[in-house]
């Protein structure tokens, strides 16, 4: 196998234990294991797969304490994503990233633990801590692909690399589903415990197999790492200065963090609300809403890789360029995955008809990895970790703010299909949103702090600073 596959094959294990913890803390499992979210104090009976027997849940926990515990996870993530950015670049990444992994993974088998025995207000605490981890690992995992990524591969490599994330969300949704109904330890628990401990066998692999740079693998091949280190041209990190001012005054880069912000409503919309939306709309028991959440993942997985690779088919034979590329892929996701979302509400009651719009919408939506996504190692190969940091950061709130949103939209009645449309013409309005200004302000180009070297210069005055580009 190739080095650079089996690196990315070994990072795509990582985000299925990340998406993994998404799904496991959204309303879907927590509905399993504590009061439904629908304003009532009282365990609600949820139907099994049979059908002909009813499970409640575990913790009479209120709507607003369910709320605070899906909220938790951000608060953490959302202000660890600069400086999980800003170590990676200074350290070793693959340490980083997988220590991190390994902690999420210990701290998801104490959840069942901590909610029995600690009270809801601990696993608020621990939740916190979870996210805290995984806020580490996004910026940590770009500042790898800014190293190990050709510039011909870009695409198919972004795209490939986060694939997992949705493949991880598709073998969730029924897994959960199924551990749910299971009498042993009431279920839900072994969901934890069993990806858990995935997390933990991902840890050891990812030590064994992964590096931090193509320049201290232990079994690539010397043209292997000159095909991917030459064109980037990276040398020892630990000195350079990063270009704060060129980074947050540069319009490109502007462009791709709105354009990152609305993709990530559209992502945490979809991935806390839609199991509500199956359940309270379309009637779904919770093995029924286990398979059919699996499937808009599924298109997504399916959009990802294959616009990816006509991506990188087209600039590899200089078709079009990377900027016309990275615009005309984001704007179709932006707007493709709004259109379908939309007609997903005028599917009314028809099961069928809903979620093939909504496998359509995140089939559209994969396209954003191979664009606005991908767009960072496109502008600024050299400080991605830091830059994705600053970019994820603004998208953990989007995480914070579009369930809470579709929360009060949809508050007078969960099972109203009219307020489920006004939910998806939101999401679908901020999505086209931020495609609209990816197109006015992105670029393909890379920008030239983007590769930089920001060293001390050894002339007798200290203050000047000696500013190289790296050809």
């Amino acid at each position: 196998m190739d080095k650079r596959d089996l690196f990315v094959s070994a990072i795509s294990l990582n985000p299925i234990q990340i998406t993994i913890e998404h799904k496991m803390h959204g309303p879907k499992c927590i509905s399993y294991f504590a009061t439904p979210p629908e304003h009532s104090l009282k365990p609600k009976a949820v139907s099994s797969t049979t059908g002909d027997s009813l499970k409640t849940g575990t913790f009479d926990w209120t709507a607003s304490q369910q709320a605070n515990l899906l909220s938790a996870f951000f608060y953490g993530y959302t202000f660890t994503q600069l400086p999980g950015g800003y170590f990676a670049s200074k350290n070793n990444g693959k340490n980083l990233f997988g220590w991190a992994l390994l902690i999420r993974a210990i701290l998801l088998i104490s959840n069942p633990l901590v909610a029995f025995y600690g009270g809801v207000q601990l696993l608020c605490f621990v939740r916190s801590l979870e996210g805290a981890a995984e806020g580490v690992t996004w910026p940590t995992i770009q500042h790898l692909a800014g190293r190990w990524a050709p510039e011909n591969e870009r695409s198919f490599y972004s795209g490939f690399m986060v694939s997992g994330a949705s493949i991880g969300i598709m073998l969730t949704y029924p897994i959960v589903g199924l551990f749910c109904t299971v009498d042993l330890l009431d279920g839900w628990p072994l969901a934890f415990f069993f990806y858990g401990f995935l997390g933990g066998v991902w840890f050891i692999f990812w030590m064994v197999i992964a590096s931090d740079s193509p320049d201290n693998h232990p079994r690539i091949s010397e043209s292997e790492k000159r095909d991917i280190t030459e064109p980037n041209n990276f040398e020892s990190e630990h000195d350079i200065k990063v270009p704060w001012k060129e980074i947050f005054s540069s319009l490109p880069f502007l462009g791709t963090v709105i354009s990152e912000t609305t993709q990530n409503v559209v992502d945490y919309g979809i991935m806390t609300c839609l199991p509500l939306y199956f359940a309270n709309v379309l009637n779904f028991d919770i093995y029924e809403n286990g398979l059919c959440n699996s499937l808009p993942w599924l298109a997504s997985v399916f959009g990802t890789l294959i616009v990816s690779r006509l991506a990188d088919f087209l600039l590899t034979r200089n078709y079009v360029t990377t900027t016309f590329t990275r615009k005309l892929i984001q704007f179709m996701a932006s707007c493709g995955s709004a259109i379908f979302l939309v007609l997903a509400g005028y599917a009314g009651c028809n099961a069928t008809l809903a979620v093939f719009c909504i496998s359509m919408a995140m089939f559209f939506y994969g396209f954003r990895y191979p664009g606005s996504y991908c767009n960072i190692l496109d502008i600024v190969p050299y400080f991605a970790g830091i830059t994705f940091g600053i970019t994820n950061t603004f998208g953990a709130v989007a995480g914070i703010l579009a369930p809470v949103i579709v929360e009060k939209i949809t508050d007078a009645n969960l099972h109203s299909k009219e307020l489920w449309l006004y939910s998806f013409y939101f999401i679908g309005a901020v999505s086209v949103f931020g495609g609209i200004f990816f197109v006015i302000l992105a670029s393909g180009e890379v920008q030239p702090w983007g590769i930089r070297k920001y060293r001390e210069n050894q002339l007798n005055d200290s203050n000047v600073r000696d500013i190289r580009m790296q050809e």
